[in-house]
């Protein structure tokens, strides 16, 4: 082997080294990133006409009341017995806890809520069928993004597509 050909060889070999070592750590970098989001529980309503209230007891008004089964999301904050919660439609205040059960877990980047109306489509395209109306302000779950269609579920449990124009970041 010549010297021109050993040259070529050991930069073969340090580029295909350097190449690893980029795999390697875009595998390491990544799953720590997306860890970095915090978890948000997911609670289910266990009475009908459960009230949230504007603050946490029951001497605060009652902004609104959710059916039996209703899921929300837990905000981390917990007051005496009251959880602080934010339903599907954005609606947050306090419930009293023994109204909720657990349900889910999600990652806090991936709840966000719609800008508009839309609709919930079964197939990425708007000429596929309907599986359900989206409201202004409604809060979703979103799975995957892809061009401008995302996948998403709403808190009632139902999957689909929606136009990514209408999500934005839940604040």
């Amino acid at each position: 082997m010549s010297d021109y050909e050993g040259v070529v060889s050991m930069k073969r070999r340090m580029m295909v080294l350097v190449l690893v070592v980029a795999m390697l750590a875009s595998m390491v970098f990544v799953p720590v990133s997306a860890s970095a989001a915090k978890k948000v529980k997911i609670l289910q309503v266990t009475e009908d006409r459960a009230r949230i209230r504007l603050g946490p007891s029951s001497a605060y008004g009652v902004i609104t009341s959710l059916k039996k089964g209703s899921k929300v999301f837990y905000l981390n904050k917990m007051k005496d017995s009251f959880a602080y919660i934010c339903s599907s439609g954005g609606v947050k205040g306090y419930m009293y806890k023994g109204y909720l059960k657990s349900y889910g877990t999600v990652y806090s980047n991936q709840i966000y809520r719609c800008k508009s109306k839309g609709y919930l489509y079964k197939k990425p395209s708007t000429g596929s069928s309907h599986v359900a109306k989206l409201s202004k302000n409604q809060h979703v779950v979103v799975y995957q993004v892809k061009g401008n269609w995302a996948y998403i579920k709403i808190l009632s449990g139902k999957g689909g597509y929606v136009k990514k124009s209408i999500l934005t970041k839940a604040t």
